[in-house]
């Protein structure tokens, strides 16, 4: 393990062996505070006793963000234990990240102390009647005598609703449009004059507070506006590119948690002599559910590191990242459950576990962004990229050698993890810039190719984004970018180097993997093309027909297995998933995995080319290591060899 991810190693062995009944932070403990719907105040404590709250801060902040791929990493091994830590801990980013975004350097100063000093601010943009759809959004900020403002409404299910210090709410200031929303920031004095609802129940992250907020005339200050007037869901929809990442660690750290549950259950649990997890149908869905995971730890582990290498082209991968995990990690859950037989339904022992990391895993789809939200802002990109696929070989503005990722600019800005309550908008917002903020934006890449203008950064190798542990430039949230221009390195990058990758993996004996290469992307151009044709079709537009969300769907799968394929072209030193060097066993489990789901079927039907994936599963739990692409070890006590069960 490299000195990068330590840190989630370290806190892991912090936190004691999860499996051990009489340990606060472990498996148990969390579904008990499940059961009685109480928040988890002990482990948060230990939390804040070791500065996690700041792992989304940067240091120019007093935080402690080194890189999004490092924190991400360390919320899971947190969450695997109980994702209720995430919101009891971390739920401040969005609200954050909106201020660094599009605010002064004296609100980023503010908030960033008041989270030093263990407060929480709430992010406060969703409304009940105008669900996924932000533009929708009722509540005013209207203009006072004083040269301040009055705000008026009713904000609907923010997290930490009911005990949070301070706020930034999204507010109307204009009649229509997205530039009619401003950001506010109303702190500890303010929230005095706000009147907060009790919090609602919810089915997942028991014991924490969602509860809504009713502003009736409320007095907000005119320096309290972040930004400027009619730029506040710019500044939001900035923050929530990076929001949407982290928040996967929660499904990500309770796929692992129900998985790891499962499989120790199936290989203590014998059938007819047999252990259940070497049965035919125990082996296959331990590999199906590895194969989802994996994918989905791959995508985000790279999404991580894309949001600090190329900001201005990271968009489109931050809504892939949000689908693609909340999909295959739900997905990977129910699979694990199913392996419990009866013993799923108990509410006590693995059920209780696996149940649990269910219903939290349930909640991320909603939380920050809706899914359809989601599946919206993939869509209206993906007429751009017919071109770039039109022929093998001949991609946009990326080459084999160089994606123009650009570095980051000179300031550093802060990252987040924890999911925030309500929903970002289905329809596309503007590409104008945010308010004075504290980080200059990063330009945009070059295509590969061509000389860098003047004084323009050199372009950094794709490879970059799939570095796993390299170090990172600082994260400059003010530079992200909401303009749908077909740009993602990631999707130009696999156009480009496709066909080099597959003749690479026939090169080294791995012929299957080298046709599902060639598959997937002969899947995104025909994907690509059947999208810029439904775009000349009105009677195929979002609004008459399902198809162009299909297609993101498909799309969103397609793109995590070319992510998973330029990952193992990256690391020709070591074997990624604990397999020998350059092995592709895992990557053949995944493209086929997904494959299989970009086209509708049912992923067993992949049969011969899973059995890898449950290979590397039960190699990373033998070794007691997260279920990422990087070793992270485990503080996890052994597994039972005999039938406990019974």
């Amino acid at each position: 393990m490299t000195a990068s991810f330590a840190a989630a190693a370290l806190l892991d062995e912090l936190l004691g062996d999860p499996w051990r009944s009489e340990n606060v932070y472990g498996f148990d403990a969390g579904a008990a505070r499940d059961a009685r719907g109480d928040f988890p105040h002990a482990f948060a404590a230990r939390l804040d006793a070791v500065d996690f709250p700041l792992a989304y801060l940067p240091p120019s902040l007093g935080g402690t963000l080194s890189g999004l791929d490092d924190t991400l990493l360390l919320v899971r091994v947190a969450a695997r234990r109980d994702a209720a830590v995430m919101p009891a801990t971390l739920l401040s980013c969005s609200a954050v990240l909106t201020v660094l975004a599009a605010g002064t350097p004296e609100q980023a100063k503010t908030v960033a102390d008041w989270v030093q000093e263990g407060r929480t601010v709430a992010f406060a943009l969703s409304e009940e009647q105008a669900g996924s759809d932000v533009l929708a959004g009722e509540c005013r900020l209207d203009p006072a005598a004083d040269g301040g403002f009055r705000l008026t409404g009713r904000k609907w299910l923010v997290g930490r609703g009911a005990t949070a210090d301070a706020v930034v709410v999204v507010a109307r200031t204009a009649p229509r449009g997205p530039a009619a929303f401003t950001a506010v920031l109303l702190g500890p004095g303010e929230l005095t004059r706000v009147r907060r609802q009790p919090a609602q129940p919810v089915t997942g992250m028991r014991g924490i507070d969602f509860a809504d907020l009713v502003f009736d005339g409320t007095p907000v200050l005119a320096e309290a506006v972040v930004g400027t007037v009619g730029g506040g869901l710019a500044g939001a929809m900035r923050a929530q590119q990076v929001v949407r990442l982290l928040s996967t660690a929660a499904c990500l750290a309770t796929a692992d948690t129900a998985l790891r549950t499962a499989l120790r259950f199936t290989r203590a649990r014998r059938v007819g002599g047999v252990r259940v997890a070497d049965t035919g149908h125990g082996s296959r869905e331990l590999a199906v559910a590895a194969a989802e995971l994996f994918a989905a730890d791959l995508l985000s582990l790279t999404a991580a590191r894309y949001a600090h290498l190329s900001p201005s082209t990271f968009g489109l991968c931050s809504s892939v990242v949000k689908r693609v995990a909340t999909r295959l990690t739900a997905s990977s859950a129910a699979r694990s459950r199913s392996l419990l037989g009866a013993r799923g339904v108990l509410a006590h022992g693995p059920g209780a576990i696996v149940d649990k990391a269910q219903r939290d895993n349930a909640i991320v789809e909603s939380i920050d962004t809706s899914p359809f939200g989601v599946l919206r802002a993939v869509a209206l990109q993906l007429p751009g990229y017919a071109t770039a696929f039109g022929e093998p070989g001949r991609g946009g503005h990326t080459s084999g050698t160089h994606a123009g990722i650009p570095p980051a600019a000179a300031d550093s800005g802060p990252a987040a993890s924890a999911p925030a309550a309500g929903s970002t908008p289905a329809a596309p917002t503007p590409a104008s810039g945010p308010g004075p903020a504290a980080s200059a934006p990063a330009a945009d890449p070059a295509p590969a190719g061509t000389a860098p203008m003047a004084g323009s950064p050199p372009p950094i190798p794709l490879d970059a984004l799939f570095a796993f542990g390299t170090p990172l430039p600082d994260l400059h949230p003010a530079a992200l970018d909401l303009s749908a221009r077909p740009k993602d390195l990631v999707l130009l990058g696999f156009a480009e180097q496709a066909e080099a990758l597959a003749q690479d993996l026939a090169a080294r004996g791995e012929d299957r993997a080298a046709v599902l290469v060639r598959d997937v992307r002969a899947a995104l151009a025909g994907t690509f093309a059947t999208a810029a044709e439904a775009q000349r079709d009105r009677t195929r537009g979002l609004g008459a027909s399902p198809e162009l969300l299909d297609l993101a769907d498909r799309c969103c799968l397609l793109y995590a297995a070319a992510a998973a394929a330029l990952a193992w072209r990256a690391h020709p030193e070591r074997g990624l998933y604990g397999e020998d060097a350059a092995g592709a066993g895992w990557l053949t489990a995944v493209l086929a995995v997904l494959l299989a789901l970009a086209d509708g079927r049912d992923p067993r039907q992949a049969g011969p080319d899973l059995p890898p994936a449950a290979r590397a599963l039960t190699r990373l739990d033998a070794a007691r290591l997260l279920f990422t692409a990087h070793p992270v070890q485990l503080s996890d006590g052994p597994s039972p060899e005999e039938d406990q069960t019974t």
